[in-house]
């Protein structure tokens, strides 16, 4: 790639600063895309429902973005969309070797929650009715759980998303059949792997292309439930691992290449192998209401998620648009993390734990308790806000201290769908915290929007409803360092694209620019283009 240097001096850039024309043609077709959907009058009605069957013919099969009548499930699959929407879907629409065998049926059937959102209705129906009556060991369907900590605390058993380019690829019926077969035995897992290339100018050190491999295995083992008390229990657990694909990917990253605040590669660990983040029991109390955790926690898991901008598989790769580099998000650590949701409109969360291990380190490495932080968060969840559509608003006030003083802060975490019917969503992250505690930056925005299914929207790929396009702007200032800091302002540009090639297979092209990297004397914009093949399982 050619390298791009800014003709600046003390105000930001332009984007025509250093862009390579092919990218330039990029951008102004995914804005193209935007404006003909945001001035598509069918992007913001409500779809016509389907036409009241008659005896003659037989009933119509619902849209996908339609949502059936209650108590009408029967026959039905469901999925979880993009924008972690549920989608309804006859089970005749799907190819049979998708399907859960006889033995388990459809009413067993329950997709994977969309993070940072509550858990649809229709999920939480289909479970109700499935639920045992007694104390059960190994329970086949999911513990009772209310409905924004059911989306954190659960997995379902299914692998499958809608909306594909392909109706299956050859492997993927072994793949979901054996999520349907653990999830008869109360083991509910979601496994992803990338395969990611990472191409990136103005490199102040080593090569310009790395190569990667990452493996997430997150699970929730439900081992008892009993429905008289209200109370279950569950085995947590995460596994992760990397390799570098050549050697540059064992050895480098982009963010030390280009010597930034923030990691344009935010899943990527700077440790080869495999490491162990969380292995914690998991008990409700009270039907659901309240929910502990006590063990090895990643506090991610739980506390700053986000529907739109959390995984860093589909969605955007930079680190401060995964999680807020203000909040310290310990993983690999003893701690402990507790949930209360009263109501279905208000929950509350505390994360706390102490320790100093690092990614690949058992717990007690380096154990001190002069390394600890104390984490709160309290979100609203109303199922529509201001007629917009669900939305999710967190404030997050932490305490900590990192073997020298005791140092506070605040994050705020916001997402909101833009319309009842709406295609697109909003996200924010804003942060500040003390420099000695902060995870990395003590001031830090991060925001951006979310459009599903532009191709089809503007009618070019009908049958693309679960692709994802994104675009968000970062501002950060770090925390204390011993680095050299340059800039005390870095700024990041993203866009992705994700695409849904099969139903558990999806490709993601993703472009950042970063100006005043902090920890580089080259004002930028560098550069950095990536492909993610992402493997849901």
């Amino acid at each position: 790639m050619p390298r791009v240097r800014s003709r600046r001096s003390g105000a930001l850039a332009s984007l025509d600063v250093g862009v390579p024309r092919r990218w330039k043609r990029v951008v102004a077709s995914l804005a193209l895309a935007i404006a003909s959907v945001a001035l598509s009058p069918n992007a913001w009605s409500q779809p016509t429902p389907a036409p009241r069957p008659t005896a003659t013919p037989p009933p119509a099969e619902p849209k996908e973005s339609e949502e059936p009548p209650a108590g009408s499930l029967t026959g039905q699959v469901l999925l979880t969309d993009s924008l972690g929407r549920v989608v309804v879907k006859p089970a005749s629409s799907l190819p049979p070797s998708l399907l859960p065998p006889a033995d388990i049926g459809l009413e067993h059937q329950v997709p994977h929650p969309g993070k940072g959102a509550r858990a649809p209705t229709e999920v939480e129906s289909r479970n109700e009715a499935a639920r045992p009556v007694g104390f059960e060991l190994f329970p086949a369907t999911q513990p009772r759980l209310m409905s924004y900590l059911a989306a954190q605390d659960e997995l379902g058993n299914t692998a499958i998303a809608p909306g594909p380019l392909a109706d299956v690829f050859p492997a993927e019926p072994l793949v979901q059949g054996a999520k349907y077969r653990l999830g008869e035995y109360g083991v509910r897992y979601q496994l992803d792997q990338t395969f990611t290339g990472t191409g990136a100018d103005d490199a102040t050190a080593g090569s310009n292309n790395m190569g990667y491999y990452t493996f997430k295995f997150f699970s929730k083992w439900a081992v008892f439930e009993d429905p008289g008390p209200g109370s279950a229990g569950w085995i947590s657990t995460q596994i992760n691992a990397k390799e570098g694909l050549g050697t540059a990917g064992q050895q480098q990253s982009a963010k030390a290449t280009l010597g930034t605040l923030t990691d344009p590669t935010g899943i990527v660990s700077i440790q080869n192998g495999f490491r162990v983040p969380e292995l914690a029991w998991q008990q409700s109390l009270r039907r659901g209401e309240f929910v502990f955790l006590a063990g090895v926690i990643n506090q991610g898991n739980y506390l700053d998620v986000s529907t739109y901008a959390n995984s860093g598989r589909g969605q955007f790769l930079n680190s401060a648009l995964i999680n807020s580099m203000v909040i310290p998000l310990p993983a690999y650590n003893f701690g402990v993390n507790l949930q209360w949701q009263p109501t279905q409109n208000w929950y509350a969360l505390l994360g706390a734990a102490a320790g100093n291990a690092i990614a690949g380190q058992t717990p007690w490495t380096n154990f001190s308790w002069a390394d600890w932080s104390i984490v709160s968060e309290f979100g609203y969840t109303p199922g529509d806000f201001l007629g917009l559509g669900p939305g999710v608003y967190r404030i997050q006030p932490f305490l900590a201290r990192a073997g020298g003083p005791v140092q506070g802060g605040v994050g705020f975490n916001f997402q909101q769908q833009l319309g009842q019917h709406s295609p697109f969503g909003w996200f924010g992250r804003f942060g500040v915290g003390g420099s000695q505690v902060s995870a990395g930056a003590s001031t830090q925005i991060g925001t951006g929007f979310v459009l599903q299914a532009p191709l089809e929207h503007i009618g070019l790929v009908p049958r693309l409803t679960n692709d994802l396009l994104g675009m968000g702007f970062v501002w950060s200032q770090p925390s204390a360092t011993i680095k050299t800091v340059y800039h005390h302002n870095e700024y990041v540009w993203e866009t992705f694209y994700t695409l849904q090639l099969s139903p558990t297979a999806r490709l993601e092209p993703d472009l950042q620019l970063i100006w005043d990297p902090a920890f580089s004397p080259d004002s930028g914009p560098a550069t950095v283009f990536q492909v993610q093949m992402i493997l849901a399982w």
